[in-house]
């Protein structure tokens, strides 16, 4: 069944087969949490029960819905208390109460642009493996729009208010895929594993940074992956690292913008053993 905390209504794999939203408040049993989802674009969070021994990866099953896109794509953060608490990236093969992510706790989507494509979208997904009994099956057989019918035209255009205009222009820009980071250098520095973003190697992304002080660039850290990124018009410069060497302390790694030079990512690691690699291959 499905259970909501304090008459919110709730999303669970169990009873919800087609995930559509319950409609009767419940509460929590025993043995389950209640969480506040943030889908990749923003919005309203969605709450969530969830069973504190579910993985990682099956908590990116119960939430795919909400993201809208399938769940090997999702990268999912976890915040205890307020929305101000460092995020920790979700490990997928541990469960909810192994990594220490408590009853209220945000949940924020992102999804890896990198491994989305048109075919692998939910969509795409639902038509190949239900046909015409899926729900998107309209469009199955869709085709390219021409590009003289792509735009329509006429009108004087609607001022929005300010913060209305923000908020939009903030939604598209995180909708947008970022421009990968792919020339960056790291080392093992005893305790810490660093990894270099120069300006050399780099140019936009570090011209983009600035001095980091306006909140350009933000890092998120998990057991074993990193993402950077780095605000920009009009796509953002992200480096994402996922399946590392060796697992981190993410509540120690941290990250240092100098200015016009270079952004560096110091990891902490867990265990003090030297790594031949940064990544392990997939």
């Amino acid at each position: 069944s499905s259970f909501v905390a304090q008459g919110l209504f709730c999303m669970s794999l169990s009873c919800c087969a087609h995930r559509r939203r319950c409609r009767a408040p419940m509460t929590l049993q025993e043995g389950q949490i209640g969480l506040k989802v943030i889908p990749p674009k923003g919005g309203q969070p969605s709450p969530v029960a969830a069973d504190v021994g579910m993985t990682g990866k099956d908590l990116k099953d119960l939430v795919q819905d909400i993201a809208k896109a399938a769940p090997e794509t999702l990268l999912l953060f976890f915040q205890n208390g307020s929305r101000n608490a460092a995020k920790v990236a979700v490990d997928d093969a541990k469960t909810l109460a192994e990594q220490g992510i408590e009853d209220d706790a945000t949940i924020t989507i992102r999804v890896n642009e990198a491994e989305v494509s048109p075919g692998q979208s939910a969509l795409r997904q639902s038509i190949a493996k239900s046909g015409g009994s899926s729900y998107y099956y309209a469009h199955a057989n869709e085709k390219a729009l021409p590009s003289e019918h792509r735009y329509v035209y006429g009108g004087a255009p609607a001022k929005l208010d300010d913060k209305t205009a923000e908020e939009a222009a903030v939604a598209q820009q995180e909708s947008a895929p970022a421009v990968p980071i792919s020339k960056y250098s790291w080392a093992d520095e005893g305790d810490f594993v660093c990894i270099y973003v120069s300006a050399e190697a780099e140019g936009e992304a570090l011209a983009a940074a600035g001095d980091g002080k306006g909140g350009q660039v933000s890092a998120e850290f998990g057991v074993k992956t990193v993402e950077l990124r780095i605000k920009a018009s009009p796509r953002d410069f992200a480096l994402v690292l996922r399946n590392l060497e060796n697992e981190l302390v993410p509540e120690e790694c941290k990250h240092r913008v100098s200015a016009g030079k270079r952004v560096t990512l110091k990891l902490r690691k867990r265990r003090q053993v030297t790594w031949s690699r940064l990544v392990k291959p997939s």
